[in-house]
């Protein structure tokens, strides 16, 4: 029994540190990358605008990139990626 939450308690630490990440081209987009790694990356976004700002959280921007019949949505607050999602076009 100790052994399974021992389990189920590093799976979820683990789990937790992930980063979310996503491959544009050749290249891998990770949070916590910086806003120029990603333009070096990348290039500049197809479009900016204001990140909508939670409760306790700085204000960001957000970049979209168009690429492949799909736009990604990169979240940068503070210089650094927060978040990143796609949808299809």
């Amino acid at each position: 029994m100790l052994k399974t939450i021992t389990f189920c308690i590093l799976f979820t630490l683990s789990s937790a540190a992930l980063a979310d990440s996503i491959r544009i081209g050749n290249h891998l987009i990770a949070t916590g990358d910086s806003a120029g790694h990603v333009i070096d990356l990348v290039g500049k976004p197809d479009r900016k605008s204001h990140a909508a700002k939670k409760k306790g959280e700085t204000s960001g921007e957000r970049w979209e990139y168009n690429r492949d019949h799909k736009t990604i949505v990169v979240t940068i607050r503070d210089g650094l990626v927060t978040t990143i999602n796609q949808h299809a076009n």
